[in-house]
């Protein structure tokens, strides 16, 4: 082989190197950390030191829940696994549970789920704190214009004034007209895009307002559901990735549900898989947490 060939090879060897680097690195962990509550601590040289939400977990490390902590962990090839009782565990030894499935359409959105919670700005991480809504208006958690994947999506707003009042969810055509009104003594409700006063409309448009102050309302929402051609690459993916999640029961694999949804620019699914994460664990304040984060890192409060 004469000189100019070998290093040719040299540098194709090396090229793929650089670019399958960033792999090899990312599948470098063990267990990544998507949902937190309590003190969950793991050791570090000779101290035991806090888990921090979106932190990756090495083979070797252990960890030590304290009582009422909960960890909920997704492995590197996208299966999840909650811990929610006292005691120390070795994270080999919860690897050794897992199964040898390759990463896939799993991880890929566990990953970019981890991702944004480490791109978490401190205002992001203190919403609890930073919520703050015109007290003259309904604030719905969605983007005045959006698509929407499945027939049945969880609507929810806020409302500064009040804590206990009746609200009407009002549905309407492209052409301003009232084609349904849900009253409702709550600040959330189900919409089903089967409901046959709505199944055929290409695009309705929702708003919310307080029954005893009318003063109290929303905006106007464009809601369009998807078309069956529309959906079709969006259904495929998630296919593949509904046969990859070992129970779609799990709360986090809820979020990874989330994830693949928030990726795809569909909010209010996204916005719904977090309903249902916290309606199967509602003791789990890290939940509630993960829906807030969503809701201020899409711009959703403003």
């Amino acid at each position: 082989m004469n000189i100019k060939k070998l290093l040719l090879k040299v540098s194709f060897v090396w090229g793929l190197l650089l670019v399958s680097s960033p792999l090899l690195y990312a599948q470098d962990y063990t267990f990544q950390v998507l949902a937190l509550d309590g003190e969950v601590l793991y050791m570090k040289g000779e101290q035991w030191q806090a888990v921090e939400l979106g932190q990756s977990l090495l083979v070797n490390d252990v960890l030590r829940l304290e009582e009422n902590a909960y960890l909920g962990l997704a492995h590197r090839n996208g299966q999840t696994l909650a811990l929610d009782k006292e005691g120390t565990y070795e994270v080999n030894r919860i690897n050794a549970k897992v199964g040898n499935r390759a990463p896939g359409v799993a991880s890929k959105y566990a990953n970019l789920y981890v991702n944004s919670l480490k791109n978490a700005n401190a205002k992001t991480a203190n919403v609890s704190a930073e919520r703050a809504i015109d007290k003259s208006r309904v604030k719905v958690f969605l983007p005045n214009s959006v698509d929407v994947f499945n027939d049945e999506v969880i609507l929810r707003w806020d409302n500064a004034s009040s804590l206990d009042e009746t609200y009407e969810v009002k549905l309407k055509n492209m052409f301003n007209e009232v084609i349904l009104v849900q009253e409702v003594k709550d600040t959330k409700t189900v919409l089903n895009f089967k409901d046959k006063k709505i199944a055929n409309e290409r695009m309705i448009i929702v708003s919310v307002n307080s029954v005893d102050f009318k003063e109290q309302h929303s905006n106007d929402y464009g809601m369009k559901h998807l078309t069956p051609e529309e959906a079709a690459p969006i259904a495929r993916e998630l296919k593949e990735l509904k046969l990859e999640i070992t129970d779609q029961q799990s709360a986090l694999d809820k979020l990874i549900l989330a994830s693949f949804y928030e990726q795809n620019n569909l909010l209010a699914d996204a916005l719904t898989n977090y309903e249902y994460a916290i309606s199967l664990a509602p003791d789990i304040e890290a939940f509630h947490l993960a829906y807030d984060q969503f809701i201020f890192r899409n711009g959703l409060a403003n």
